[in-house]
This record gives C-alpha cells, sequence and structure tokens, in this order.
C-alpha cells in the first residue's frame, strides 16, 4: 500500500468516480476514512470533489508538499527514508485512530445515508459506496477491501457507469476538435441576440445576457404577453440589486439594452437567436423558418430544447449548420 503522499503547491486531490458512476478501487474506500477520519472522507466521496494540497496537508492526506521541481527528489528521500525508518512505516489500512468509536462511526453513516437519500433519491450508488465504507468499520479494512472489489465489479459493467464515463471522455473531447481547435480560431463576437418568448426561462436567458452587456430583442406574439416578460425581466435584475449582485448603475444599463419586439423585422443585423418556447416540433419548426428569412447568413440559430432532435427542428432550413443547441437550466 501507500505509505505516504507528497503534493505539489497547485495539486488537487480527489476520488471523483462517484461522479462517473463508480466506486473509488485499489482502496480508496478504506484507507481514506483512515487518513482524514470519516466524516471528512465521507464528504469527499460524496461530492466527488477536488481539495488543494494545502488542505490535504492539514488533514494529513498528504504528508508535505514540495515545489514541483523538487518533487521527484523529495519523492525519493521520503521513500528511502521510510524504507530506512528514518520516518515511520504506516500501514493506513490497519490504523483506526481517526475512525472513532463504533457508536460514533455508525452514526456519522446513518446521517450519511439520510443526506444521500436527499441529494440522490434516484441513485443506489452512493448507498453501495456507503455500504463498503460501512464494512470496512464494522469488520476491519481487509473485509473491506474485498467488499470494494466485489462492488466495483458489479458497478463498472452497468449501463450507468459506461453512460457518465461515456460523458466523462465526450465532454474533454469537445475541446479538442479538429480543424476547430487547433488551428487558432477565434471566438466570433455576440454583440445583439434575439430571444423568442417571454416566459419563465426565455426571460432568465435575456436577463444573463443583458447583465452581461449583450443587447437583447424579446420577442412575442402580442403586447400582454411581451409586456409580461419585459416586467419579469425587470424583477429578475431588481432581484440582483437587491442580493447586492448588481449595481443599481449596472441594472439601469442592462436594461436600456433591452428591447421588446412583436414581429422579426429588427432582426436583421442580430448575431444570434435562442428560442426558448414550449416543446412542440411544428411550433419550433416554423420559429425557424421564420427567423431564418429574417436574420443575416452570419446568425447562429439556437434552441433551448432538451428533448427534440436539433437535426427535427431544423430539417426545414437550408442550410441547417447554423442551428446549435443551446440548453439553460
Amino acid at each position: 500500500g501507500c505509505h505516504a503522499r507528497i503534493a505539489t503547491p497547485k495539486a488537487q486531490l480527489a476520488l471523483p468516480e462517484l461522479s462517473l458512476g463508480l466506486i473509488p478501487g485499489l482502496g480508496g474506500t478504506q484507507r481514506l476514512p483512515r487518513l482524514v477520519g470519516l466524516s471528512k472522507a465521507i464528504e469527499m466521496l460524496m461530492s466527488s470533489k477536488p481539495i488543494l494540497s494545502e488542505e490535504g496537508k492539514k488533514l494529513c492526506l498528504v504528508d508535505t508538499i514540495a515545489p514541483s521541481e523538487e518533487l521527484l527528489k523529495v519523492s525519493r528521500k521520503w521513500a528511502l527514508d521510510i524504507a530506512e525508518r528514518r520516518k515511520p512505516w504506516v500501514k493506513s489500512l490497519q490504523r483506526t485512530d481517526k475512525i472513532g468509536s463504533l457508536s460514533e462511526a455508525q452514526e456519522v453513516l446513518r446521517f450519511a445515508r439520510h443526506q444521500a437519500k436527499r441529494t440522490a433519491p434516484n441513485s443506489s450508488l452512493h448507498q453501495a459506496c456507503l455500504d463498503v465504507v460501512e464494512e470496512g468499520i464494522l469488520h476491519g479494512g481487509y473485509k473491506g477491501l474485498l467488499k470494494e472489489d466485489k462492488v466495483f465489479r458489479e458497478i463498472v459493467l452497468s449501463d450507468i457507469s459506461k453512460g457518465l464515463v461515456h460523458l466523462f471522455f465526450a465532454q474533454r473531447a469537445t475541446s479538442k476538435v479538429p480543424k476547430v481547435t487547433d488551428v487558432g480560431l477565434k471566438p466570433r463576437q455576440i454583440k445583439k441576440v434575439g430571444v423568442i418568448g417571454g416566459g419563465l426561462m426565455d426571460c432568465g436567458i435575456a436577463t444573463a445576457l443583458i447583465v452581461s452587456n449583450i443587447c437583447v430583442l424579446l420577442k412575442e406574439l402580442n403586447s400582454d404577453y411581451l409586456l409580461k416578460g419585459i416586467k419579469r425581466i425587470q424583477a429578475n435584475v431588481g432581484g440582483l440589486v437587491t442580493r447586492g449582485k448588481l449595481t443599481k448603475d449596472k441594472a439601469d444599463k442592462a436594461l436600456s439594452i433591452l428591447k421588446g419586439v412583436l414581429d422579426y423585422s429588427e432582426f436583421k443585423d442580430v448575431d444570434m437567436v435562442i428560442e426558448a418556447v414550449i416543446e412542440n416540433v411544428g411550433l419550433k419548426q416554423k420559429i425557424f423558418s421564420e427567423i431564418e428569412k429574417a436574420c443575416p447568413p452570419h446568425c447562429i440559430l439556437a434552441t433551448n430544447t432538451s428533448t427534440i432532435d436539433l437535426n427535427l427542428i431544423a430539417d426545414k432550413l437550408n442550410p441547417q449548420d447554423r442551428v446549435i443547441g443551446a440548453h439553460f437550466f
């Protein structure tokens, strides 16, 4: 096993497996509680969030921090010192000093199970991970390792795990698109956006745009709907001021670049249109046919849909390559 951990100042430490539909393997569920304590270990396991090396050192997860250029040198010295007993030979799997009493540990686990049911009610993965941790607490680290191995082998072949692992790599692959990310393309400037619809979602999108200094044309079917939409955006911006997230001057500036319209005549110079109407294929196709004629050739046509195939929405357009999905939530 691992007897010491050396980190650089900017290193991040985490057990992200739950976010990938897995549980930690190679003893992660057993060693972490014995190094940082049960409560903190469960917090790290359940959240999958990283901590910095400085916090890791305070928790005793990291033994020492070394500059990047000296990491190998410091690590070698630590390894030799441990091998020659100049530093303690710590077998983390056998430690119990950070676990606390059995009753305390069981109370921590009960609370963690309750929290997991609230935060991940439709997933059995968090409970399975806690089962493995509990096995090690009740019956020792070695028995915990055996259960960890068994559960990991079952989970790694599940559809959920395969899907989340695919998503993980797919997200990272989008940052390396041939002939896009490797040819020094500059992001297109978006100065003016048309937002179609004045409902909650549409107004939330419009609010986010104007507070980012992007002009917005809010399009609605009639004057009553449009007025309601404008008032909703004004309330959104006012709420940001009340909560101290926006100054009064910036709020006034944001609202000054918002304009309500009832047709597409002013869409002739927009850089992007975002449609966020109800999930109706026919309605969305009709809207996209209309905005295709009203908008300039460079305009990006975006839909907020989360359920409808983009190819279906763009079916009647020519060309279709400027239609994208832009889902806000």
